[in-house]
């Protein structure tokens, strides 16, 4: 078969592969289409169980007269956990402290006497405020 692409000609050969015409794959513009294998190649058989996103599917579905509902587990949730405000400031207090306390050191380590000045100072406003 002579065939030409933007005005150069080319012989087509035809395959030396024997075909082998599958299952019908689909359909395009209303016309099926079958897969085509080399025919010394083992045609196999479709997964019947497949699974997408933990959803089970099937290519080849088997109907039944019955219809059985899908039941899922529900998820355990915990009930929120109350906190009381009185607790909460009290939390609060205490990691405003520890952080401070930490700065502090830090700046005693590294001798910086204005920082130092600093936190000591706003730890106690800390303190008259509670």
């Amino acid at each position: 078969m002579t065939l030409a692409y933007r005005g150069v000609k080319y012989e087509r050969d035809s395959l030396p592969l024997e075909m082998k015409t599958g299952d019908i794959g689909g359909k395009y513009r209303g016309q099926d289409w079958n897969h085509h294998y080399p025919r010394h190649m083992l045609q196999l058989e479709p997964k019947l169980h497949r699974q997408y996103r933990g959803v089970a599917y099937s290519t080849r579905p088997h109907l039944t007269g019955q219809v059985t509902p899908n039941i899922c587990p529900l998820p355990v949730v915990k009930p929120p956990v109350v906190v009381q405000e009185e607790t909460l400031s009290s939390i609060h207090l205490n990691n405003i402290r520890r952080r401070l306390e930490r700065r502090l050191q830090i700046a005693q380590e590294n001798g910086d006497e204005t920082l130092v000045n600093l936190l000591k100072k706003e730890s106690q406003d800390l303190a008259l405020n509670c």
